[in-house]
């Protein structure tokens, strides 16, 4: 396996001579006792790791323990790292909050970071791949991100342990064959493509996802492995109205969700179809709040079969945005907000974002020369984008037509 040198240990085995550009060899394996590297060797290596071939700062290395344990704490790393950006609840609405909930899934993201297959892909797609195919990060978080959402999400509509590995695994894997540099370069013209074009776009790259790994998942179990690259094979565009397909579609869910509300390489997403587009409208084919994406998918699920709705049911209660269940949200929160006539009211957050509005307060009520019958003494605090917090009026009379609008889908 090739490893960066900046991970090299002593004990780990070298399974090819190191070649330096220069024509000449650092070091062969006949040289070391087993071709067992020493920390003298590993500093000797590292030392001249800008001149390796034919990958710089890379060396092969047997595949043994001691490799797949390191790499697999590297890639930990960035699972720590997702996890605690989700459980900060600031840039990423928080689907963790409930600590069974969280323990659970991130003891199945542990079995499945156990398995040598899948942190050998994901150690290559970050460290690995050709640079100019990157960049990497955003969509190996965007994986780790979808992988813990549709765990969860598994959990919460009581997947077996195996549908659970088999989601978190897909999930990891499914965006990694994009990091390739033919897929790469579609991905960077992604944003000037037509919507025919993006369909084709999506239908090669459900298809590669499985290819891609069709040779690779070798130390699965063919069945196992063969669920994987099921849900691979469609997970942009499944059949929400087959039954075999229930695993893909809460992997779809929780796949579209982060994807429609991350920032990626990409401004067009290509998460719906162009049908269910003309029913949502074109704004879906950018990025979106939280907020906006839960009330679409109500919109187009609301009246589908019990199991489709059932998922979207659990996904929108992981949220804790249950006020969506209800439908049409948006438009009847628009109509609250424009009953006044002084064109005042306002909701914090705002429906753009990936929270729920929790109040509605009167934008105007600070200007001394504003009256209004309406205006409450009570108030709320409302923080603006640059951090500043300011305290405004709330509504006698849209105060409590909001709240009812937010208590109805709970019920």
């Amino acid at each position: 396996m090739l490893i960066c040198t900046e991970h090299l240990q002593a004990g780990m085995v070298l399974s090819k001579d190191i070649e330096l550009k220069s024509g000449s060899y650092l070091i062969t394996r006949r040289e070391i006792s087993h071709g067992r590297l020493t920390d003298k060797v590993v500093e000797s290596i590292r030392k001249f790791s800008g001149q390796i071939l034919p990958f710089e700062n890379r060396v092969e290395v047997e595949d043994d323990e001691q490799a797949l344990e390191c790499i697999k704490l590297e890639l930990r790393k960035d699972l720590d790292r997702v996890v605690e950006t989700v459980l900060s609840n600031k840039t990423y609405t928080n689907f963790l909050e409930d600590g069974t909930l969280q323990a659970k899934a991130l003891r199945v993201m542990e079995v499945i970071f156990s398995n040598p297959d899948i942190i050998q892909q994901m150690y290559d797609a970050k460290y690995n791949i050709v640079k100019k195919a990157r960049p990497e990060d955003l969509i190996l978080e965007h994986s780790i991100r979808t992988a813990l959402l549709a765990v969860a999400l598994g959990l919460r509509l009581n997947s077996t342990i195996l549908s659970l590995v088999f989601l978190g695994t897909a999930a990891l894997l499914h965006d990694i064959d994009l990091l390739t540099e033919s897929s790469a370069v579609q991905l960077e013209n992604l944003d000037e493509m037509s919507q025919a074009e993006i369909e084709q776009f999506v239908e090669e790259h459900q298809q590669r996802a499985a290819d891609f790994y069709k040779v690779r998942l070798t130390s699965i179990n063919p069945h196992h492995k063969l669920e994987i690259l099921r849900i691979l094979t469609s997970h942009h565009r499944p059949d929400a109205d087959e039954a075999s397909q229930y695993s893909t579609l809460i992997f779809h869910f929780a796949d579209l969700v982060d994807e429609m509300v991350s920032l990626l390489p990409n401004r067009v997403r290509y998460n719906f179809s162009s049908s269910q587009l003309s029913v949502i409208g074109t704004m879906y084919r950018n990025r979106c709040g939280l907020v906006a994406v839960l009330s679409g998918l109500v919109r187009l699920y609301r009246n589908s079969e019990e199991s489709t709705w059932k998922i979207i049911a659990a996904l929108i209660s992981l949220f804790k945005m249950e006020a969506l269940l209800a439908g049409d949200f948006d438009r009847k929160l628009r109509e609250i907000i424009d009953w006044c006539p002084f064109d005042s009211a306002q909701v914090y957050p705002e429906m753009e974002s990936n929270s729920l509005p929790r109040t509605l307060y009167c934008s105007k009520c600070a200007d001394e020369s504003f009256a209004c019958e309406h205006l409450m003494f009570s108030r709320t605090a409302v923080q603006d984008e640059h951090g500043n917090v300011k305290d405004y009026c709330k509504c006698a009379v849209l105060g409590p037509r909001f709240q009812q609008l937010m208590e109805k889908g709970r019920h």
